[in-house]
C-alpha cells in the first residue's frame, strides 16, 4: 500500500480477504500492510481503521489517538500519544505503560519498538531487550534490524537464508521482510539488499533496482517496494530460496492448482465412503477431493464435517489433525483433534479460555454426523502455542496424540501434566461413559504421581508424527533457539526438552549428565538451515524411511542411512516448495502431498 501526498491510500496485489479494499472516504497519515489485512492511521484523529482477515481479530482495532500503526502475521500493534504500545489480534498484549515508544514494528507472533531511551524491547515469541542506542527500526517476519546513530546496521533472529546477515554499510533506511532485508544507503541513496539463501557466503548482497530512493517497504513474501526521488514507486521481487544442491524431485501442484488457505492434514478417503483424498483445514472443516484415477487433481469437494462455527482459529491452533478407525471396515469413525472455547469451570486464566479436544464422529453416506460427537478427551490449556497437533492410530490400534509444552518448558518434565508429551489410550468400545481406557502396558500406569495416559515425554512442540511400516514412531519436535530435531519415540522415552534442545546441552554439565539416558535424536539441523520443523511421512521410498521439511524456508529433506554420521542417520535434500509449509500427508498409493499456507497442495514426484 501507498499513500499519497494528500492522505488517499491505494493498495494492490494479493486480495484474498480484502485487504487492498481501502475504506472510502478515509484519509491517513500513515499505513501499514501486514498478512492479509491492512491498518491505517487517520489523518485528522489518529485513530486507526484496520481492513481485511479478522480470523484472529487483527482488524477489531481499538479506540484512542496513535502516532504509529504497524501491522503482522495475525495481530497488530500501535503507539499512542502517550508513548504506550497497544497491540490486538492474536499478540494481544503489549509491555506496560512504564515503557513509553518512539517507533513499533510487527513480525509473526512477536513485535519490537523503539524506545525513547533509545533502546528496544520486543515481546511475544521474542522476549528480548537491547540497549542501543538506535535510532530506525525494521521487523520482519522472523527477524529484525535496526539503524545504530551512526547508521551502522544490526540484524537478530531467524538467519537460515542469511536475512539478518547485514553489511558494513551505513543506511539511512532499512526494511525487513520474511527472507530478506533491504536498505537505503547513506552515500548515495542506493539500495543494497541481502538475504533468501543467495549463493555464496553469509552477507552476499542481492541485485535490486539501480537508482536513488527516498523510502524503502517490504512485504511479508519476497516483494518489495521504494519510493524514488520523484514521488514514483518501483516494486521488484527477489529470487526464490538458493538451493545447495539440484534436488532430486519435482513438485506439481495437486487437485487442478485449487489453492487453500490453512491445509493441515491430508489422508485418503474411503472408498465405500466416496472415495479421493481428504483434506483437513485449519478453521475447522473437512473436505473429500475426487483423487482423479490417483493423480490428485480436479474434483469439486464433498464436505465431510463442518465445524467452523465452534473451532477457534489462529496462531498454532485451530482443527489440527484427524484420523479413521484403523478398523474402519467394521467401525465407521472419524476422529478429529481441534480447539474451541473451554467449558464453563475449565477457564484457567481469563484470557485463555480454550480447550483442545479430541471427538470421535460416525461416518454415514460419506460424511460425518455432526449431532453424534463423541468427546474423548477434553484438556484446558494454558497458552494458545505449542500445541503440538496430531492424532495417529499405531499398530496396535491403539490411538496417539501428540502435545506441546504450552509454552511452559517445565510442563514437559512433569509427568503430572498432560503438556510436552506424547499420550497413548484405548478408544475401541468408547462410549460418553467411558469415552477411553488405558493400556495396561503404558511405561507410568504404576505411579501414582504421574498421569497413566503418558506413553513418552520431554517434547517442546511436536507438530507433527507418523508409524513406520516396522511400527516406529517418528516425531518431528520444533525448536527453541538452536536445533530442530527428528526422534523415533519408545515407551517410556525421555526426548530431553527442556534439558536438551536436539543434542544441544541448555542446562548444566551435572543436570546433561544425570540425564544421559535420554532418547538422542535421529537427526538434528540449526537455524541457519531452517526456523521450524515439520514432520513428514514415514516410507515413500524403500530406501527412504522418513521426509520431512520446514516450515519458513520451504526445504524438503529425505533421511537416509549414513555409516559414518554420528547417529547412522543423514538429511539429504531433495526438493524446495513455495510457501509455509504445514503438513505432509500421503494418499492410498503412498504418493507424498506436501500442504502449504496460501497455496496449491504440491504433490513429490520421484
Amino acid at each position: 500500500c501507498a499513500l499519497r501526498a494528500d492522505g488517499v491510500a491505494h493498495c494492490w496485489g494479493r486480495n484474498s480477504h480484502g485487504q487492498a479494499n481501502v475504506p472510502a472516504r478515509m484519509l491517513f497519515r500513515q499505513i501499514s500492510a501486514g498478512l492479509d489485512f491492512t491498518c491505517g492511521l487517520h489523518y485528522e484523529n489518529g485513530a486507526v481503521t484496520c481492513w481485511g482477515n479478522n480470523t484472529d481479530g487483527q482488524t477489531d482495532a481499538p479506540g484512542g489517538r496513535f502516532k504509529q500503526v504497524a501491522t503482522g502475521h495475525g495481530h497488530a500493534c500501535a503507539v499512542n500519544t502517550d508513548g504506550a504500545a497497544v497491540c490486538w489480534g492474536n499478540l494481544a498484549y503489549a509491555p506496560s505503560a512504564d515503557f513509553v515508544f518512539t517507533a513499533i514494528g510487527s513480525g509473526n507472533r512477536y513485535s519490537c519498538g523503539l524506545l525513547a531511551s533509545g533502546g528496544l524491547k520486543c515481546w511475544g515469541d521474542r522476549e528480548i531487550e537491547h540497549a542501543g542506542p538506535f535510532q530506525t527500526l525494521a521487523v520482519g517476519a522472523h527477524h529484525y534490524c535496526v539503524l545504530h546513530t551512526d547508521g551502522a546496521a544490526d540484524c537478530y533472529g531467524e538467519n537460515s537464508l542469511h536475512q539478518a546477515s547485514a553489511s558494513e554499510t551505513t543506511f539511512t533506511q532499512i526494511a525487513a521482510g520474511r527472507i530478506h532485508s533491504c536498505g537505503i544507503t547513506y552515500a548515495d541513496g542506493v539500495l543494497e539488499c541481502w538475504g533468501t539463501g543467495a549463493p555464496g557466503t553469509p552477507g552476499q548482497r542481492l541485485a535490486a533496482p539501480s537508482g536513488a530512493f527516498t523510502a524503502l517497504s517490504m512485504g511479508l513474501g519476497r516483494n518489495s517496494c521504494a519510493l524514488r526521488l520523484d514521488g514514483a514507486v518501483r516494486c521488484w521481487e527477489q529470487p526464490k530460496y538458493h538451493l545447495p544442491a539440484a534436488p532430486t524431485a519435482n513438485l506439481t501442484e495437486a487437485f487442478g492448482g485449487r489453492e487453500f488457505a490453512m491445509p493441515v492434514e491430508l489422508f485418503p478417503w474411503p472408498a465405500k465412503e466416496g472415495g479421493g483424498l481428504a483434506v483437513v483445514e485449519r478453521a475447522g472443516a473437512i473436505y473429500a477431493y475426487d483423487a482423479g484415477n490417483g493423480s490428485s487433481n480436479g474434483g469439486e469437494p464433498r464436505l465431510i464435517l463442518d465445524l467452523t462455527d465452534l473451532t477457534v482459529a489462529g496462531g498454532e491452533i485451530g482443527m489440527l489433525s484427524a484420523a479413521l478407525d484403523p478398523n474402519f471396515d467394521e467401525f465407521q469413525f472419524l476422529y478429529v483433534y481441534y480447539f474451541r472455547e473451554a467449558e464453563p469451570g475449565q477457564q484457567i486464566a481469563p484470557d485463555q479460555q480454550i480447550a483442545g479436544r479430541v471427538s470421535r464422529f460416525p461416518i454415514v453416506d460419506g460424511a460425518a454426523v455432526r449431532a453424534d460427537e463423541l468427546v474423548i478427551l477434553n484438556l484446558p490449556q494454558p497458552h494458545w502455542t505449542h500445541q503440538g497437533g496430531a492424532i495417529r492410530f499405531g499398530p496396535d490400534s491403539m490411538l496417539y496424540l501428540g502435545l506441546g509444552d504450552s509454552r511452559k518448558e517445565e510442563n514437559s518434565q512433569n509427568l503430572a501434566s498432560w503438556y510436552g508429551k506424547i499420550i497413548r489410550i484405548d478408544v475401541r468400545g468408547a462410549t460418553a461413559e467411558q469415552p477411553y481406557r488405558i493400556p495396561d502396558d503404558n511405561p507410568f500406569v504404576d505411579l501414582s504421581d504421574a498421569l497413566p495416559e503418558i506413553w513418552a515425554y520431554g517434547l517442546r512442540n511436536p507438530w507433527r508424527m507418523d508409524f513406520d511400516s516396522d511400527g516406529n514412531l517418528w516425531v518431528a519436535d520444533v525448536g527453541s533457539n538452536h536445533r530442530e530435531e527428528v526422534s523415533i519415540a519408545t515407551a517410556g522415552a525421555h526426548l530431553g526438552w527442556p534439558i536438551f534442545e536436539g543434542d544441544r546441552c541448555l542446562a548444566t554439565a551435572a543436570d546433561c549428565a544425570a540425564l544421559a539416558s535420554t532418547t538422542p535424536p535421529v537427526v538434528i539441523y540449526e537455524r541457519d538451515y531452517g526456523c521450524a520443523i515439520i514432520g513428514g511421512v514415514t516410507n515413500p521410498q524403500p530406501d527412504i524411511p522418513y521426509i520431512f521439511g520446514d516450515y519458513c524456508n520451504g526445504r524438503i529433506w529425505a533421511l537416509e542411512r549414513d555409516d559414518t554420521a554420528a547417529t547412522g542417520w543423514r538429511r539429504r535434500e531433495i526438493a524446495q516448495a513455495d510457501g509455509f509449509i504445514l503438513a505432509f500427508g500421503a494418499g492410498a498409493a503412498g504418493e507424498v502431498s506436501v500442504l502449504t499456507a496460501q497455496n496449491p497442495i504440491l504433490q513429490l514426484e520421484w
